[in-house]
């Protein structure tokens, strides 16, 4: 198995230690503006995956022409 597969199978433990508790409990409610802020981090961070996967693909693109 390699590592993604094994990062697939997470139960979560690593997680935990480190702060984040992954997803929202439905039991949880959130204010709005807490809401609107979490909205924007994940809209910013999606920003930037976007960027870096144009940026990945362009790099792709020049290793392979220079075969």
């Amino acid at each position: 198995m390699n590592k993604f597969n094994a990062d697939a199978n997470n139960t979560g433990e690593e997680t935990a230690s480190s702060g984040y508790k992954g997803s929202y409990s439905i039991h949880h409610r959130q204010s709005a503006a807490s809401y609107d802020e979490r909205l924007a981090e994940l809209e910013i961070e999606n920003s930037r995956l976007h960027r870096l996967v144009a940026e990945l693909l362009i790099k792709n693109q020049q290793l392979r022409k220079s075969d």
